[in-house]
């Protein structure tokens, strides 16, 4: 089949093989929800859909070693930033949640903070009520040219861990900008 030039996109000729539409993502259309943290999630500025990697284990042969497609599928860390709010609330809903996960005074700490978080796992095990208690999915919206979803990215028993930092500075008089770094099971992607 030849290839034709066409002098400009109106003159192309559209069937189900090509693509229907000619938006692209924009990077800055996106809207992110911790289910765990509204505050966070109002202010976010940033995120991120993590790597997804599979292993390739090599088989050697005495010609060649080639790489099989693997059996265990890797999922990077999920990232994102965020404007901190002046009384800090947002700060202290990631914070609130890493010591809940870490207990660093003691080990009640952690029973504490599942038991405040139970009213969204009321029926179960207690001992696998808790463990889902202190895990929260998130979901990052793709938004389209008109700021409608058109993917969702779901997050599936996401919880953070790393929380960045704050350096006061008198010379400084930009925002803060909070960055935390969460876990997951697995994503998932789900057109809407």
């Amino acid at each position: 089949m030849a290839y034709t030039p066409t002098a400009n996109i109106s003159e192309a000729t559209w069937d189900e093989k090509n693509p229907g539409e000619l938006d692209y993502l924009k990077p800055n259309g996106f809207r992110f929800q911790v289910h765990n943290l509204p505050n966070v999630s109002f202010f976010c500025q940033s995120a991120n859909i993590p790597e997804i990697s599979i292993g390739q284990p090599i088989v050697s042969t005495p010609l060649q070693d080639y790489a099989e497609p693997g059996e265990k599928l890797s999922y990077g860390e999920l990232l994102i930033r965020f404007i901190i709010q002046e009384n800090m609330a947002n700060y202290n809903e990631l914070h609130n949640w890493l010591v809940g996960l870490g207990n660093p005074e003691d080990s009640s700490q952690y029973k504490n903070f599942a038991d405040k978080q139970r009213y969204r796992f009321p029926v179960g095990n207690e001992t696998r009520g808790r463990g889902l208690a202190l895990k929260s999915d998130a979901s990052l919206f793709v938004l389209d040219s008109n700021n409608n979803p058109s993917a969702e990215i779901q997050f599936k028993d996401a919880f953070p861990t790393a929380l960045s930092g704050l350096e006061f500075d008198l010379t400084d008089t930009e925002y803060f900008i909070g960055t935390a770094t969460f876990r997951y099971l697995r994503f998932n992607v789900k057109a809407i």
